[in-house]
């Protein structure tokens, strides 16, 4: 079930990248429906150094239209070794408040007591790091308590959450053909 409900948490998560609230760049360069090939291309080729070597200051990547977007911790290290990867992209390196690793505690946490949050009538079914490392989002079946986020600081200091009203998670239902498998040929003696 906790594998299920993280699958969900990194789903919302995956779909709110370009989400950003904080994006001054936002304003001045919209994302474009089909994003440039050299920046998805440095964007695969830095996100597994970003993961694996920074786990202590990365927040988040974001392709926004004609740039990578690197949201960290400053780390001059992780800023020089990401421009090398990626000498043809344009990147844009933002501060993040929070690390990705510092965020995905908080969201298991958070998932790990929904039946804590739901005695408080906040029926929680989601819960992922905002790719900007600027806190947590927590989604609610329901409307949620006006202090649910709030109330989420006082239990798990140290990380800033969002709350919204997310709707119930419904998992896709297999609407295929039904798979044929080949039988064994039947022998005749």
């Amino acid at each position: 079930m906790k594998k299920a409900l993280l699958l969900v948490a990194l789903t919302v998560a995956v779909a709110s990248c370009g989400q950003n609230s904080s994006g001054e760049l936002r304003s001045a360069q919209p994302t474009t429906a089909v994003n440039d090939p050299v920046v998805s291309a440095a964007a695969d080729v830095v996100q597994p150094v970003l993961a694996s070597r920074y786990a202590t200051t990365y927040a988040g990547l974001e392709v926004r239209g004609d740039t990578l977007v690197v949201h960290r911790k400053p780390d001059p290290a992780l800023d020089a070794e990401i421009a090398g990867l990626a000498p043809h992209a344009r990147i844009l390196f933002q501060d993040a408040r929070y690390t990705k690793s510092e965020m995905q505690a908080a969201v298991t946490r958070v998932m790990d007591d929904r039946e804590h949050w739901k005695s408080r009538g906040a029926d929680v079914n989601v819960a992922g790091p905002k790719t900007d490392g600027s806190g947590v989002e927590v989604g609610t079946a329901e409307e949620p308590p006006a202090d649910l986020a709030a109330q989420l600081q006082d239990r798990y200091p140290g990380m800033t959450f969002s709350v919204r009203r997310q709707g119930t998670v419904v998992f896709p239902v297999y609407t295929g053909p039904v798979p044929v498998l080949p039988s064994s040929p039947v022998r005749s003696r």
